[in-house]
């Protein structure tokens, strides 16, 4: 199986969430479903990267209860939850596969030509932002890890506890994420530094374009409903 560049697939994440964002609630619930059993066959457990995603959990099953809460309807609500699953699910396989690095590469010798030290700049940015997913994922599980030990429970005051550990995981993250920063500056890294040029292939532009075709496809369809 051909590799595909980072930065193509990037783009295909972005028109597919967009795809994912229009559709109904039995189309959503249909793309959930397969985008949780497929990865299967290449050894990829999707539910359980969503399920160490602990916040991201709950957050689906917030949205889920108020979405019943407001009167949308089962269906609806089903809908509401997949949509949003679908995406994480799609972003969480991106994080933990892709190259952020050859994708910033890419990103970089795409943007110099237009916005010359900006465009690395922006790349920079966005390869940034996106390496703290996978921060967030394992703080996650450190810290849900650690009400264990402690023998905590989310069930016994579910607010206070929600809370308490939303306000702890942010202060880790925030300490985690200025680590971060100063690992990268210690190795002289600059955000509008030169960066390595990637030879782009044929097959890129062919998974971007049939990304956009399937995106255009997908609103159309929904136009036409």
């Amino acid at each position: 199986m051909a590799k595909v560049n980072p930065f193509a697939l990037l783009v295909a994440l972005i028109l597919s969430s967009l795809s994912i964002s229009i559709l109904s609630d039995i189309p959503s619930l249909v793309v959930l479903a397969i985008v949780v059993f497929l990865p299967f066959f290449f050894g990829i457990n999707i539910p359980k990267i969503l399920w160490s995603m602990k916040v991201m959990a709950l957050t689906a099953i917030l949205i889920f209860v108020f979405a019943l809460m407001a009167d949308k309807g089962l269906m609806r609500s089903f809908g509401d939850t997949a949509r949003f699953l679908s995406v994480i699910a799609l972003s969480a396989l991106y994080v933990t596969t892709a190259d952020l690095l050859e994708m910033a590469d890419t990103l970089g010798s795409v943007l110099y030509p237009i916005l010359g030290k900006n465009g690395r700049k922006a790349a920079s940015t966005i390869m940034m932002a996106i390496s703290l997913f996978p921060i967030i994922f394992s703080t996650s599980m450190e810290m849900m890890n650690g009400r264990k030990c402690r023998q905590g429970s989310f069930f016994r005051h579910p607010v206070s506890s929600l809370s308490e550990y939303v306000i702890s995981m942010m202060r880790l993250l925030f300490n985690k994420v200025v680590t971060f920063q100063d690992a990268m500056y210690s190795r002289l890294w600059r955000p509008d530094g030169e960066r390595t040029r990637v030879a782009f292939r044929k097959t890129y532009y062919a998974v971007m374009v049939m990304s956009l075709l399937i995106a255009i496809g997908v609103f159309l369809w929904t136009k036409l409903l």
